[in-house]
């Protein structure tokens, strides 16, 4: 069975080409516009991964980190913050918080691919780097 990512991410054309990027490299893919979309996809069925930016209509990304530890085991699930603040001190809060990665918007496929596979110890497939 194919790992599941869950991307919270409102901006349709960039979760997109997380899609297919992801895709591409063997992940199901998941979309979840709000924190609150989010919750209830964990919830029905637990990710493998959340990539989660900052900027959510409903809640920031810090918060639903927060919100998480509330809902069970679903706080286990490995987060990587995606965003465009690339300043220290939101990278280090976003660790603090228990984030696996902070991956800086923009980025590449294989950025990006990189960073999941790096987070959920799967070796590159070939043609993926």
């Amino acid at each position: 069975m194919r790992k599941l990512i869950l991307c919270v991410e409102d901006e349709h054309l960039s979760a997109e080409a997380v899609r297919r990027a992801l895709g591409y490299a063997g992940y199901e893919v998941q979309i979840a516009p709000t924190a609150a979309a989010a919750l209830e996809a964990m919830q029905s069925r637990r990710p493998d991964l959340v990539l989660l930016d900052l900027l959510l209509p409903d809640i920031n990304g810090y918060s639903f980190i927060d919100l998480l530890r509330d809902h069970g085991d679903l706080d286990r699930v490995p987060i990587v913050i995606v965003s465009g603040c690339a300043s220290p001190e939101a990278q280090s809060l976003g660790r603090e918080l228990g984030a696996r990665a902070y991956l800086v918007k923009p980025f590449t496929a294989q950025e990006l691919i990189g960073c999941v596979n790096c987070v959920l110890g799967v070796e590159a497939k070939p043609g993926t780097h």
